[in-house]
């Protein structure tokens, strides 16, 4: 009988990206090995943080394994031991190990800590096929490099030599090891590495430098993703342009094969160009940045360095190009101190990302910051996340107060799709954002689950907040034009959110027939031209009010096919949308509205079936 393996992924969230990449590449360098793949049987369940241990356990139970691996992170450490112990007390017979940053961070304290038979430390695809190897012939494992034993001594440095040839491991995609038909979302490797050397990185350690797949494979891979119809692919270098020339060929290559897959991708701005700009906009792609911080003396101290005109300037071409991005900010790194980061929010927001992701320092195993954590006197959790605590820069209400910033920054200029106008009410206002978001912190404080809001209760709060700030410092009078500004960027964001019609359609109608509005159709009626309010940005809100009057208009957003549009319509086409409820036939609709233009009425549905407005 063929022996069985289980590789566990317990992913952090049920989200796109939460995809058992890891566990589907053993599986797939296991298969690739005829003598393994005839006496070992391997498939990968997956889970998510917020189901209870027990509920793991029993599912894993349910046909339970020889052995099981598990991926552990820093997010799922505790979960992933106590499911062990769980299965380890009722199945003593079966095999437990465990690979991943965390592994790779603590294989000793691991081992000491946990019911595991051994832990793989760095890359496991070839270790985990020599550990098989022996297994199914029953030789012990003992003397492989990266293999951790309980009971037997090895040194911390126990490290295996990493593949230099990537090509030479079996591709998940390709071999069909994972099928992405059953995810939403896909996480892609094109690399393994990474050029630089941040002291808070996990992937700074290690192997130097960047080792690459090849254009053929990614190319292949490519040709799977458009024929399975993949929504959206998650690069995960950590520099996907680090190498610009291999970068604009991949660009080119994606434009050519999948145009309609949205791709998302971690980049830097020292290897940003004109050209390479460009090329981002023309692909359909969000980009993340990692910024950290706008103080030199404090990204000094983790190895990293900015020219802030520079990086503005690369920032800059994004900007003018087009391209979807954010930006990252950390707080409590060493050196840092409330009033530096006070600063680096503002550096970062004048920027103008569409988001702004900010993170509490972790002090996580592995780093260069963890080996010298000590002396920049850092106080931090001692077990995962391994979240800072306080510094000398950062006392613990300080890091209380940052994590309120955050939250506000989350909740008004993430949620609430707030980057396409924010920097109007600033200007208008004369103040900082920094001030402006602590002002909204406050203002948030009564709000109970405040991450928890809807999208629409949101835009919502960021009116009666901008209205009090208008008020406060007396702008009363130019606020009805802000007003309409921040009504449609919330119903653009919620639209896009929202996304497009999934059910299928119909064309076909009559007087009996429902309607309802799609999930991402909102209908609006503004004070201003909606044309017209569209040179604001470029008009002050006092010189738009010099040039124009208050002319009512009827607006609706709605999605198709993914692409939001904004369509403006009369009043009686704004009222029958509005009874468009799902309960009342089109017959009855129009006798309640007393509509007799029927053919008008009718072209109009026709148009609004078709472009997805309803259903």
């Amino acid at each position: 009988m063929k022996k069985t393996l289980k590789l566990v992924s317990i992913h952090i969230k049920d989200f796109t990206h939460a995809v058992p990449l890891a566990a589907a590449s053993l599986k797939a360098q296991l298969d690739s090995v005829p003598s393994i793949r005839q006496g070992l049987d391997v498939s990968f369940p997956d889970y998510y943080v917020d189901q209870s241990a027990d509920f793991i356990a029993r599912d894993i139970c349910r046909n339970i394994p020889d052995m099981i691996g598990f991926s552990m992170y820093l997010w799922n450490r505790h979960i992933v031991l106590d499911v062990c112990r769980i299965i380890k007390e009722k199945f003593p017979a079966v095999i437990f190990f465990a690979g991943g940053a965390e592994a790779t961070a603590l294989p000793l304290k691991l081992l000491d800590c946990a019911p595991l038979d051994f832990v793989i430390k760095g890359e496991g695809e070839i270790v985990l096929t020599e550990v098989m190897n022996r297994l199914l012939i029953g030789e012990t494992i003992a003397g492989i490099p990266g293999v951790f034993m309980k009971g037997v001594q090895v040194s911390e440095g126990n490290d295996q030599q990493p593949v230099i040839d990537l090509d030479t491991l079996s591709s998940p995609y390709l071999t069909s090891a994972i099928n992405p038909d059953n995810y939403p979302g896909l996480l892609w490797e094109l690399s393994r590495g990474c050029p630089f050397k941040c002291g808070f990185c996990f992937e700074s350690r290690g192997v130097a430098g960047v080792r690459q797949f090849s254009l053929e494979r990614i190319e292949k891979e490519l040709e799977l993703f458009e024929a399975k119809k993949v929504n959206h692919v998650f690069v995960l270098d950590p520099t996907f342009n680090s190498d610009i020339k291999r970068a604009k060929k991949i660009l080119r290559m994606i434009l050519q094969t999948t145009p309609f897959i949205h791709f998302t991708m971690e980049i830097r701005t020292e290897f940003i160009d004109r050209e390479i700009a460009e090329l981002f906009a023309e692909v359909h792609c969000s980009l993340q940045i990692g910024l950290q911080s706008a103080i030199p003396e404090v990204l000094a101290n983790v190895n990293r360095t900015i020219d802030t005109v520079q990086y503005a300037e690369k920032i800059a071409l994004l900007n003018s190009a087009g391209v979807i991005f954010g930006l990252d900010l950390i707080y409590g790194l060493p050196g840092d101190t409330p009033a530096g980061f006070q600063e680096s929010l503002n550096y970062a927001l004048r920027l103008q990302p569409n988001h702004l992701d900010i993170f509490p320092l972790a002090v996580i195993p592995g780093t260069a910051l963890h080996d010298n954590a000590e002396s920049f006197c850092l106080n931090f959790l001692s077990d995962a996340p391994y979240t800072l605590i306080s510094s000398p820069g950062f006392s613990e209400l300080a890091m209380a107060q940052a994590e309120c910033l955050k939250n506000a920054c989350e909740i008004f200029y993430n949620r609430g799709g707030a980057a396409g106008w924010l920097f109007m009410a600033l200007e208008t206002l004369k103040i900082d954002p920094y001030d402006f978001l602590a002002d909204f912190a406050v203002y948030l404080s009564p709000c109970e689950g405040p991450l928890q809001l809807s999208r629409e209760e949101i835009t919502a709060m960021q009116s009666s907040f901008v209205q009090e700030q208008f008020i406060k410092h007396n702008k009363k009078n130019l606020f009805p034009v802000m007003k309409d500004i921040i009504v449609i960027h919330g119903a653009l964001n919620r639209s896009l959110f929202a996304g497009p019609l999934i059910a299928a359609r119909s064309d076909e109608f009559n007087e009996e027939t429902v309607f309802c509005l799609s999930p991402g159709t909102i209908c609006l009626t503004l004070k201003y031209d909606f044309d017209e309010l569209l040179n604001v940005g470029e008009l002050t809100f006092a010189a738009f009010l010099d040039n124009y009057s208050t002319r009512k208009t009827y607006l609706v957003v709605y999605n198709c096919g993914g692409a939001v549009q904004a369509l403006i319509i009369d009043s009686n086409l704004s009222r029958l949308l509005s009874s468009l409820t799902g309960s009342d036939s089109l017959r009855q609709v129009c006798e309640k509205g007393k509509i007799k233009d029927k053919k008008k009425i009718y072209e109009f549905l026709k148009f609004a079936v078709k472009e997805q407005i309803i259903h």
